[in-house]
C-alpha cells in the first residue's frame, strides 16, 4: 500500500516514500466551522450602513476559481437588500482575467440567486466595455467594467488567503483585478513582479494600496468576506467597510494558513488543490514551496490542470522560459502587449532560478512544461523516485492545499 495521498482534483493520488526519511507535513489547521452561517451573516450584514432605499447596488462576486461558498450567503444578502429598499441589483462576476463561467458553473457557484439578479461576466480586454474612473501613481488609467458607472455603489463578496500578488486575496482584490481592464490589471501585476519575487503574507505593500485606490475609485463601498478552511467549510464572516472587513479576515486567515514549516528543505511534495482547473491557478502553489526550499532545492508539483496552463494567456508557454531581466526588456520595449502573462512568467522564472520546479501533470504537457522551463513527469512516483537520487537523504516536506499556504519558517531542529 502507498504511505501518502494528495487532494488531486475531485480524487486523491497516492505515493511511498522510503522508510529512512524524514518527512514534514505542511498543511492548513483545522478551525471550528460556523455552526449556524445564516444568522452569523444576518447580523453582520447590519453593519452596511450606506444603504439607502431605491439605491442601485452591484454585488461584485468571485468566480469558480475560488472556494467561496457564495450559494450559500446570497440569498440571505439579496433579503436584506431587499428589506433595506434597494429593489435593483446586478451581479458582476470578478472573472478578473479567466474565461467566462459556463452556465453550469454559474448554477453551482450562485444556486437559485442568479433568478434574483441582473447577471454581468464582463470582458476585460474589451475597451468598449470599461470606463476611466481616475489614474494610478504611476500615470495609467484606471478602468473598470462600464457596469459600475451604472450604479450608484457596489459591494464585494469573496475569500481571503495568503496570496503571493498582494499578500492576501479578498477586499479591494475583488475589483482589482476582480472587475478591471486589462491595461490596468496589467500594471498591477507589473508593479507586484518587479518589486518582490512574492508578497505572500504580507499584509500591507504597494501593491494592496494600488487595489484600495482603485476600489474606492470605482466605488466599492462594503464588503462581505469570508475564511473558509482546506476544505472549504465557512470558519469566519464578516460584513461592512471594505479595509475594517478585510483587515479582520485577515487575522482569521492566519489561523488556518499560516502554518509552522521547517526551513532548507530538499524536496517538496505539494498538491495544488483546490486551485486545479489550469496552471494559472496551481501556480501559486509555487511560492509557499519557495519559502521552504534550500537553493537548489526540488518542487515536485502534482496538478491535473484539465484546461491547460492558461486560457487566456497562452503567451506565457514562450516567456517564461526566458530570464525576468528578457521578459522586463521585452514588455518596456513593447514586444510584449499581455503585461499580466508577463508578470507571471517574470515570477516563475525568478523562482526556477532558484529551486528546481517539476510538474507531474494529465493537463500540461511535456513540451508546454520545458518551454516555461520546468521538468516534467507523467507520474508520480516516477518523478518522486528520479527525484530522490539527487539527494542523499533529503529533507522532505509534504504540503497539502499548497496554494492557500502561508509557512511560518523554522529551524529544522526545533520541529
Amino acid at each position: 500500500m502507498p504511505d501518502f495521498q494528495l487532494p488531486y482534483g475531485n480524487s486523491k493520488i497516492y505515493f511511498s516514500l522510503p522508510d529512512n526519511l524524514r518527512v514534514h507535513y505542511i498543511e492548513p489547521r483545522e478551525v471550528e466551522p460556523i455552526k449556524e452561517l445564516k444568522e452569523e451573516l444576518n447580523s453582520s450584514l447590519n453593519n452596511l450602513r450606506f444603504l439607502r432605499p431605491g439605491a442601485r447596488v452591484a454585488i461584485i462576486a468571485d468566480d469558480i476559481t475560488r472556494p467561496t461558498p457564495t450559494h450559500l450567503i446570497l440569498p440571505t444578502v439579496l433579503d436584506f437588500l431587499e428589506g433595506a429598499g434597494i429593489r435593483e441589483v446586478s451581479l458582476i462576476v470578478a472573472l478578473g482575467t479567466h474565461r467566462p463561467m459556463t452556465q453550469s458553473e454559474l448554477e453551482r457557484k450562485y444556486g437559485e440567486a442568479l433568478d434574483r439578479v441582473n447577471l454581468i461576466q464582463p470582458d476585460f480586454r474589451d475597451p468598449e466595455k470599461q470606463v476611466r474612473v481616475g489614474t494610478m501613481p504611476n500615470g495609467a488609467p484606471i478602468e473598470v467594467t462600464k457596469e459600475l458607472s451604472k450604479v450608484d455603489f457596489s459591494i464585494g463578496i469573496g475569500c481571503v488567503t495568503p496570496h503571493h500578488v498582494s499578500g492576501f486575496s479578498g477586499g479591494s482584490k475583488i475589483v482589482l483585478p476582480g472587475v478591471s481592464g486589462e491595461r490596468t490589471v496589467g500594471e498591477m501585476h507589473m508593479l507586484s513582479a518587479r518589486l518582490r519575487r512574492s508578497f505572500l503574507g504580507i499584509e500591507e505593500n504597494e501593491v494592496r494600496n494600488l487595489m484600495d485606490l482603485v476600489a474606492e475609485k470605482a466605488g466599492l463601498r462594503g464588503l462581505i468576506d469570508l475564511v473558509v478552511d482546506g476544505i472549504g467549510r465557512p470558519t469566519w464572516i464578516g460584513a461592512g467597510g471594505v479595509k475594517e472587513v478585510f483587515k479582520e479576515a485577515v487575522k482569521e486567515s492566519r489561523k488556518i494558513y499560516e502554518v509552522e514549516s521547517p526551513g532548507n528543505l530538499d524536496i517538496v511534495i505539494a498538491s495544488s488543490y483546490p486551485a486545479d482547473i489550469e496552471f494559472w491557478q496551481a501556480h501559486k502553489s509555487l511560492y509557499p514551496a519557495d519559502m521552504v526550499l534550500r537553493d537548489g532545492g526540488t518542487l515536485i508539483l502534482v496538478t491535473p490542470c484539465p484546461e491547460g496552463v492558461a486560457r487566456t494567456h497562452p503567451e506565457v508557454i514562450e516567456l517564461a522560459g526566458l530570464p525576468p531581466e528578457e521578459i522586463d526588456r521585452r514588455v518596456r520595449s513593447g514586444f510584449v502587449k499581455d503585461l499580466i502573462g508577463a508578470a507571471n512568467s517574470m515570477v516563475w522564472s525568478k523562482i526556477r532560478s532558484r529551486i528546481r520546479v517539476v510538474i507531474v501533470s494529465e493537463g500540461i504537457r511535456e513540451d508546454e512544461a520545458r518551454s516555461m522551463g520546468f521538468e516534467w513527469y507523467g507520474e508520480l512516483q516516477e518523478a518522486i523516485d528520479k527525484e530522490l537520487r539527487r539527494f542523499n537523504k533529503p529533507k522532505i516536506g509534504i504540503m497539502k492545499n499548497a496554494p492557500e499556504l502561508l509557512p511560518k519558517v523554522q529551524s529544522i531542529n526545533s520541529l
